[in-house]
């Protein structure tokens, strides 16, 4: 297998290795009659890069599968059989035999909290796919040692105890101090409950005179080194130092770095609590300095804006304007939450705030901004659903405004079907990957993206990541599939097909986030992001997908990542 140059030889030689390829450099002794045949060709026709001998699911509407694919400046030239694409190999192309490896479309996801979690990326261990305790504790071990003396270490998310299959015990206080002895350790479970060493609570100032209702102790009062809720854990996360300016923006860089090793190619963030401002200058930093290889779609939320009430917030709608067209960063889209009153549990919202929010939709239409609402019950959609439907009446533009019901979790087929009337279109996110509640038991603690999909509505799958959910798709696509959770215990019973689940991560979500034109699929002038894997997609156990991962991630016809 001949593969693409990449920036050094060793990276190369590294590449065909993996895949098995005995001359990992490029073919530039094509037959004659091929060389013949490209050379008739215009100039301006010939690719940059040809990759043949694949199976490459272009994902278009009819879930394609073809040979070959033609690469020029970053687009994709053509797709179709090795044949026909060797017509576009000149003497300068780059020809790669993929040897029947499995090519994807470059993954989207619609919904992550992805600026929040680059903060501190750098000092984070994630154990999104770990089945073992011990290896888990041992990856904490191992960051250690890779970071500065006295330096935190934490674990934000990811993970359920159920997931160890060695032992899914809580963690005690003596098991992190044999672990960590000599600096702070913080592991957070969801937004339930966090654990910490000894040196976490030193620092913090937390003792056993401390007094807390969140800080659990064992029969001998002693603090176990749980804390149950955010008063609790905001004793002591508070403590975890900033990093500076430029540690923030290389932990940024490190983010992007492992989304595109699980082949995430884009990812559109909504923001989230405790991000401010400040989360999305770093990226712009980066982009500023051309260093920004992954897509970054952002909305304008009330944690980047100075919004809170209805007249703030539909002043930020008005002064300033919704970017539809950039490629690599860019703000479009208001939310996750488009107005906090109407998130209230129960759901109990004032006649005035009703009008406040559909006052804030009508704004959305007049000045282009596609709202994303977090909706996990079907009482909150249905009465969103309401209000829409009059905004929809005074202001038929809203048909095309593309609004999002995120999360989706419980909603009924009644306003399916009304939210579909609207032009609405459903973000399904694998956060209940995360939850060890059946589907079977309580229906509505699972999104059914099985009866949006039979029903026709436009779905497209995120993780709702970091805290709440794995990064990985492959998890994503993997849970919507099989119907595993993170255990392995099925408990999504509205399952769908391996197309539909890749479709949802790739082409919709595309459409969702209006790029429909440029991204989502392998396709004749769309943008060349895509993922070689290292197993074949549509063949391997369902159970299996989940453990899919990337040899090759490329954005823009540019090879952002290879594995080693």
């Amino acid at each position: 297998m001949q593969i693409k140059s990449l920036q050094t030889t060793s990276l190369l030689i590294l590449f065909g290795v993996l895949l098995g390829c005995s001359e990992p450099s490029v073919d530039r002794d094509m037959p004659e009659l091929e060389m013949a045949a490209a050379n008739s060709m215009a100039p301006e026709s010939m690719a940059d890069w040809v990759l043949t001998n694949g199976q490459i699911l272009t994902v278009d509407a009819a879930f394609s599968s073809v040979e070959a694919m033609a690469i020029k400046d970053g687009l994709i030239l053509a797709t179709g059989s090795n044949e026909e694409m060797m017509e576009y190999a000149g003497q300068d192309s780059e020809v790669t035999d993929l040897d029947g490896q499995t090519i994807v479309p470059g993954l989207i996801d619609n919904h992550m909290h992805f600026v929040r979690g680059t903060k501190h990326w750098y000092r984070l261990v994630r154990w999104d796919g770990v089945k073992s305790r011990a290896e888990g504790l041992e990856m904490i071990k191992e960051r250690a040692a890779q970071l500065p003396e006295g330096e935190w270490l934490m674990v934000m998310g990811g993970f359920i105890f159920d997931q160890f299959q060695d032992n899914s015990d809580v963690f005690s206080r003596q098991e992190l101090d044999e672990v960590l002895p000599d600096r702070p350790l913080y592991i957070q479970e969801g937004y339930g409950r966090a654990f910490v060493n000894s040196a976490a609570l030193e620092v913090a100032g937390v003792t056993n005179a401390t007094d807390h209702q969140g800080l659990i102790r064992d029969e001998q009062g002693e603090l176990t080194g749980e804390l149950r809720g955010g008063g609790a854990y905001g004793l002591v996360d508070r403590y975890i130092p900033e990093p500076s300016e430029a540690t923030w923006d290389n932990s940024v860089k490190l983010t992007i770095d492992s989304l595109l090793s699980k082949g995430l190619t884009g990812v559109y963030d909504v923001g989230g609590n405790t991000v401010t401002p400040a989360f999305y200058e770093s990226i712009g930093r980066i982009a500023d300095a051309d260093e920004l290889k992954m897509r970054v779609y952002y909305s304008l939320n009330e944690q980047n804006s100075a919004s809170s009430s209805a007249e703030e917030i539909m002043m930020e709608m008005r002064n300033n304007t919704p970017d539809m067209e950039g490629l690599r960063f860019a703000q479009f889209g208001y939310g996750e939450t488009v107005y906090r009153p109407m998130r209230a549990n129960p759901f109990i919202v004032s006649d005035e705030d009703r009008e406040h929010f559909k006052n804030i939709a009508i704004t959305a239409v007049e000045n282009g901004w596609q709202t994303n609402e977090h909706s996990s019950r079907e009482v909150k959609i249905s009465g969103m659903l309401d209000i829409l439907e009059e905004v929809a009446d005074s202001h038929p533009a809203m048909l095309d405004m593309r609004f999002t019901i995120a999360h989706t979790n419980g909603v009924q087929p009644v306003s399916i079907e009304r939210a579909k009337a609207l032009g609405m279109v459903f973000a399904v996110h694998s956060s209940r990957r995360q939850s060890g509640q059946s589907g079977s038991e309580n229906p509505a603690s699972q999104p059914p993206a099985q009866v949006i999909n039979d029903m026709g509505g436009i779905w497209g799958l995120g993780s709702d990541a970091t805290t709440v959910g794995s990064p990985n798709p492959f998890h994503t696509i993997g849970w919507v599939v099989s119907g595993r959770n993170i255990a392995g215990n099925i408990t999504q019973p509205f399952t769908v097909s391996r197309e539909d689940a890749l479709t949802a991560h790739t082409r919709t979500n595309a459409y969702i986030l209006f790029r429909e034109d440029d991204l989502g699929s392998l396709e004749a002038g769309k943008q060349a992001d895509f993922v070689v894997l290292d197993r074949d997609y549509m063949t391997v156990p369902e159970e299996e997908i989940e453990d899919l991962f990337s040899v090759m991630t490329v954005v823009e016809g540019e090879v952002v990542y290879a594995a080693d």
